[in-house]
């Protein structure tokens, strides 16, 4: 029912259309063929007019008449005789009473209204039309003067069959035509109304909770782009639907997060506690050892010694600490710019020899030419860090192998050490805030367990991964980074 009654509406609808724009087309074409016709009219009748004056015009010439209105009157009967044999149209000429002289065809006199004559007696050009025929009255003039009127009659039985026959040929095509429409009309909407069917099926099987029920469209129009919207709308409440149904399993396990990120957040409080109050505590002790002893130069050296390197550790756990927090939420600060690696590397290299070869521990370089976008300041904090941490938990007189090549359009560096490694059950927790593998060993150094989780922030600030390399007995970390181009540096800019 529904299908059937947009159908008819849509038909009727174009049918109108074309009714409406068949009768104005066809209204201003027959108009502007009317008008056509009466511009050739009313030029052939003036270009006749002006003949017959020029002819008259030069018959008085040649003649031996001394007045030319006496000679108009006389020889008009010669006159309209020659003109209608020169102009092939019925001719007659009147005086200046508007009086006929002669007629040269079948013209009847009392058939013209006395206003037309009244106009041309006045040096006019008028006509008016007779069923078929067009009278044209035109003034005759002398030399200097209107001495009459001749009046021409043309008949417009030709042009008038014409005009009726192109009437009859538009009315003939545009019902032709209006049939077609209709015909193509229905067929045309049929496929779209049977469409809009499908449609609404498909909406009450969604209705009905049948979201897999959806009926396939042969459309490539908006009625092809309503049906995917529906599909996918069917799609996305059936997933809604599931998503309810484990929304409480995912609540339970939101909370079991929340609940873990407590955990950890009161870990970091008291690590961070637990970190600065050691210091602090033997910093303290000193102090009293000094008050106390302040006699004794010995004690007061060796205190002040140890309090000095507490202070030291204290202040460069501080410092990570506020760097590890400019890092989370400061990243706007970075300045990015195309840097060469192994030049950056080498540089790196030679600050760390001093403090490397104290331990007797070799730095051997293999680096490959490689060009980032990355915050120098940045880069060169990382690998300090690394190779830092690679010379404290060392072997003495054993090395540390700093590698840099390209890969699939990205630069690897690789720092790997001789030392002891880390074992396997520590390697998940290495990058977590405090997280130290051997607590003796870090404070013999003045570790913090802030290093590795700072260098893990930057990596993946400037676009970079770090992961632990799998080896036998050596610690070995890959960094990896894209390598420079164009895009990527508008991209980031």
């Amino acid at each position: 029912m529904i299908k059937f009654s947009i159908k008819i509406k849509w038909t009727l609808f174009i049918v109108l259309l074309l009714i409406v724009t068949i009768t104005f087309t066809g209204f201003f074409m027959l108009k502007g063929v009317l008008a056509n016709q009466m511009a050739y009219y009313e030029e052939l009748l003036r270009e006749n007019s002006k003949i017959a004056n020029l002819y008259i015009r030069e018959t008085y010439i040649s003649s031996d008449s001394d007045n030319f209105e006496e000679f108009y009157v006389r020889e008009a009967e010669n006159l309209v005789l020659n003109l209608k044999r020169i102009i092939h149209l019925p001719i007659a000429m009147y005086d200046m009473e508007g009086q006929i002289l002669f007629s040269g065809g079948n013209i009847s006199v009392d058939r013209q209204p006395p206003n037309i004559m009244i106009d041309a007696l006045k040096d006019q050009c008028v006509y008016e039309e007779y069923g078929n025929e067009i009278v044209y009255l035109a003034p005759i003039y002398d030399f200097d003067k209107q001495i009459g009127v001749i009046k021409i009659t043309y008949s417009a039985e030709r042009e008038s069959i014409f005009y009726k026959d192109i009437k009859l040929l538009f009315y003939k095509i545009s019902i032709v035509s209006i049939c077609i429409a209709s015909l193509i009309g229905i067929v045309y909407f049929s496929k779209i109304a049977e469409n809009i069917s499908r449609l609404k099926y498909s909406v009450e099987a969604i209705e009905q909770g049948d979201y897999d029920s959806i009926v396939k469209l042969d459309s490539q129009d908006e009625l092809g782009d309503l049906r995917e919207g529906v599909f996918f709308m069917a799609k996305t409440i059936k997933q809604n639907i599931e998503d309810i149904t484990t929304e409480k399993e995912k609540l339970e396990l939101a909370v079991k997060k929340l609940q873990k990120l407590e955990k950890q957040q009161k870990e970091f409080i008291g690590n961070i506690t637990h970190e600065f109050k050691t210091p602090l505590t033997v910093l303290k002790a000193q102090i009293d050892l000094i008050s106390l002893y302040r006699d004794d130069e010995d004690m007061a050296c060796r205190s002040k010694k140890i309090a000095e390197k507490e202070l030291k550790r204290l202040d460069a756990m501080v410092e990570n600490i506020l760097s590890l927090s400019r890092v989370e939420k400061y990243d706007f600060e970075f300045k990015r710019e195309k840097i060469n690696t192994k030049k950056l590397l080498n540089d790196i290299c030679l600050r760390m020899e001093g403090k490397a070869s104290k331990f007797g521990i070799k730095i051997i370089e293999n680096l490959q030419d490689a060009y980032i976008f990355i915050d120098a300041e940045s880069f060169m904090q990382i690998f300090i860090n690394l190779i830092d941490n690679a010379i404290k938990y060392n072997v003495r007189n054993g090395q540390i192998y700093i590698r840099s090549y390209i890969k699939e359009d990205k630069n690897h560096i690789q720092i790997e050490d001789t030392g002891i490694g880390i074992p396997r059950e520590h390697r998940e927790k290495i990058f977590e805030p405090f997280y130290t593998v051997d607590k003796n060993r870090s404070k013999n150094f003045s570790g913090t367990g802030i290093g590795l989780s700072l260098v893990k922030n930057l990596v993946e600030n400037q676009s970079g991964i770090i992961s632990l390399v799998d080896t036998k007995k050596s610690t070995c970390f890959e960094i990896v980074f894209p390598l420079y181009n164009e895009e990527r540096k508008c991209r980031i800019k």
